[in-house]
């Protein structure tokens, strides 16, 4: 039995990732005011961020909707007996329901699986669940390990400016004044299904600190698999990298540039480590 791994873009893996493992990618909606794009097939990613910045045009995402990932899912079920469809964290987005709506034209032929995470800590769900693909399992087995490592894995990062937050309505503007003006870097995790607030530096420096301590929480004495994620910061993300490997040995460690579809909330900026272990 052939089964095909599916995911929506989201899950933030690198393009060379996704094309060695033959993953099939569903993108998610970015609108520049009234302009809709296709996440990371209509917009390159520095030029996103130029746009972002110096054009000041408000940019919303949407998920892809039930005809979006049929027809992946046809497109993938044509080289596979069948497939297993890993999504964005349901409790942040209707991408998940989509998908779940699509695989119902499919029957047994089509999996769902929620990584009950994002960027990265979708991605390394992907990941696993193409690699166990590859390796011959079933269907079943390819689920269970999507599922398996969702489970175990965290996503932390911190963002950098309020600014963006600020312009979607997400944080209203005395809010967004006063976490700039103190310099404010918040941690926050994705993990178990629900984000948490872990701290509020007032430094980028201790911000990314807070970071490697929950990777250090995280892994133990383990050797874990790691990924991290930036939003137009590729340099701070080859640093912190490099600390990780220093200190962690890990497994893997991938080093992946967030999708426009997650600076469009964010800006440029934005620095997180997916791990698991």
């Amino acid at each position: 039995m052939r089964v095909a791994v599916v995911t929506d873009s989201a899950s933030n893996l690198p393009r060379e990732v996704i094309a060695e493992h033959g993953i099939h990618v569903v993108p998610m909606i970015l609108k520049f005011g009234e302009e809709v794009l296709y996440d990371g097939v209509d917009l390159d990613v520095q030029d996103f961020y130029r746009r972002l910045v110096d054009e000041q045009v408000p940019a919303s995402t949407s998920a892809p909707s039930a005809g979006d990932y049929r027809d992946v899912f046809e497109r993938a079920l044509a080289d596979a007996d069948v497939t297993v469809c890993v999504t964005v964290a349901s409790f942040l987005s209707v991408s998940h329901e989509a998908a779940v709506q699509a695989a119902a034209s499919f029957g047994e032929r089509v999996r769902v699986v929620d990584s009950g995470s994002a960027s990265l800590g979708e991605g390394l769900a992907v990941l696993e669940a193409a690699r166990a693909a590859s390796d011959g399992a079933g269907a079943d087995q390819v689920a269970a390990r999507a599922a398996d490592v969702a489970s175990r894995t965290a996503f932390v990062a911190t963002i950098d400016t309020f600014e963006f937050l600020r312009r979607g309505g997400r944080v209203n503007a005395l809010m967004a004044y006063a976490a700039t003006t103190l310099n404010i870097k918040p941690v926050f995790a994705v993990r178990g299904g629900k984000v948490e607030q872990l701290g509020r530096p007032r430094t980028r420096a201790r911000a990314l600190d807070r970071i490697v301590e929950e990777v250090r929480r995280g892994a133990g004495h383990g050797r874990p698999r790691i990924g991290v994620a930036h939003a137009n910061c590729a340099e701070e993300a080859a640093a912190l990298a490099e600390r990780l490997r220093a200190e962690f040995d890990p497994k893997e460690t991938l080093v992946s540039a967030f999708t426009p579809l997650m600076g469009a909330h964010t800006g440029p900026g934005v620095l997180g480590v997916a791990f698991w272990r």
